[in-house]
Order: structure tokens, then sequence, then C-alpha cells
């Protein structure tokens, strides 16, 4: 399966440097403009003093504006307008399929920790950054369990087991290929760094519910049980897939491999009236 994930060109959070800039510029504009609009009243030139005064009323909303902007910006999912991605012809589109079966895709913060974000949308006991800590924990007991033979002497009966995407997981935790010159388990404890869904076992183990990754146009991209054995998936289209007959299960949807999107139930009533 494809192992593609979050892969910014940076290993840097998504900052926005000129939101920041906005916000000094703006703000160091009114600070002068109001000294100098002082200074001009007590000179007596009230002209020039309602000059600046209309500057620093100007660049005093304007840095208002660019604070509330970053204030706005929630670590609590919220909806993705369905209704949009239907008018704009994506009817076989993550957010469609999942809606359609009672669940809704919801954004999270673009911050580098979107990928746990994502994982813990319908998990309020956890947030991002605790969860990376939980998911390097075990990535570090699944190495130990992988490198032991523990892992595989315990689980002979699972014969579908997939080799290949374990050794994908071991090699990404193990590593310097991924992360500019640190391993996938360096990388996973490092708040802001992007990550790959080879991963997703790891999030069932902590979990403990099946996971599926995806991307926007509903081909699944990993998946894995409550236990963290990856399923074969002779079936990749997500729209074949009975969610409800998962139960409690965690979707992680990618977004053009440079975002993740969590999913969770829709509320009883909506889904019945839209129904």
């Amino acid at each position: 399966m494809d192992q593609s994930g979050d892969i910014p060109q940076t290993e840097q959070p998504q900052v926005s440097w000129k939101r920041w800039a906005v916000r000094l510029l703006s703000t160091a504009a009114a600070i002068v403009s109001a000294a100098f609009a002082l200074s001009a009243i007590f000179a007596g030139l009230f002209t020039t003093a309602a000059v600046f005064g209309t500057i620093t009323v100007v660049s005093t909303v304007c840095a208002i504006a660019a604070f509330s902007q970053n204030s706005n910006t929630s670590t609590s999912p919220h909806n993705i307008d369905i209704s949009s991605e239907i008018a704009a012809g994506q009817t076989e589109s993550t957010p469609k399929i999942v809606y359609d079966q009672g669940y809704e895709v919801v954004d999270v913060p673009g911050d580098g920790n979107c990928f746990f974000h994502a994982a813990t949308a319908q998990c309020p006991g956890w947030n991002a950054h605790t969860f990376r800590q939980r998911i390097h924990e075990e990535a570090r007991q699944w190495l130990h369990e992988y490198e032991t033979n523990r892992y595989l002497s315990l689980n002979e009966y699972e014969s579908w087991r997939d080799p290949v995407a374990e050794e994908d997981l071991y090699s990404y935790l193990t590593e310097r290929v991924d992360h500019s010159g640190i391993t996938g388990l360096d990388a996973i404890s490092r708040n802001g760094v992007w990550m790959y869904t080879v991963i997703t076992p790891l999030v069932a183990r902590a979990l403990k519910k099946p996971v599926i990754t995806v991307n926007h146009t509903g081909t699944i991209l990993n998946a894995a049980n409550a236990r963290g054995f990856y399923l074969p998936t002779t079936d990749h289209q997500l729209k074949n897939l009975d969610l409800n007959a998962l139960e409690d299960f965690v979707l992680i949807e990618n977004i053009n491999n440079n975002h993740f999107r969590g999913c969770r139930k829709r509320n009883f009533r909506d889904f019945h009236r839209s129904g």
C-alpha cells in the first residue's frame, strides 16, 4: 500500500510568517503613529495630529484583525462543508463517502501535528502533543518486540500478516531517510515534525481501535486492526467498506500529501434528518 504521508517542503510546522509580519508591522505602526499624534497635539499641529490619528486607528484595526485570526485557530476539530464538495463535483471524495454512512470529516490545525490531531478527533481524552509522546512510547515497544522476534512468535497464527508492511514500518523507525537526518522514531517525538501513514499500526495499538488512513478520493492507504496488525485490503476503495460494521474506529484522511483530517460520528439528529 501507499506509505505516503504528510510531507511538506520543510520539516517545520506551517506557521504563517506573513501573518506575523502583518501583526508586528501594524502594531509598530500604531505605536509610532500614536506617539506622533500626541506630539502634534502638544505642539498645536492639529491637522498633523489628525493624520497620525487616522494612521493609528487603521494600524490598530489591522493589528487586531491579524491577532484575531490566530486566536480563532482552534485545536478543536471543525466540520467540513460537505455541500461545497458535492457542488464542486467531488461525489467520490472521502468526506462525501463517510457522510453517506453517518460520519463526517473534520478539519484540524495545520501546525505540523495534524496527523495526531486527526487521530484523536473523536478521542476527548487525548491532545496532539500528549498523543505524540504516547505513539513514541508505542514505537519503542514495537521495535523491541520486532527486534527480539516476540512480535512474530506471539502472532504466528496471524497467517494473513503482511511482513513487507512490517518491514516498511521497521525501516521508517530506524533509518535516517525521511526526516532530514533523523530516524522516524526520533521524528515522532519531535513536536511539529510531519508524519507518514506507515505509523498507522502504532496509532491502532495506542487507541486499541481499528485505524484506516485514506486519501481524499477514498482510496485506502493503510489499515490496521485494534491490536496494531496490518489488515490485508483486497478492495482499496473506502466506498465499498461498511464503516458501521467496524463500530469504534479511527479514520484519517490524507489531503494532497501535506495535511491530515479526522473523522467522527455525525450528530444522530442531523443524520436522521438528512436521511
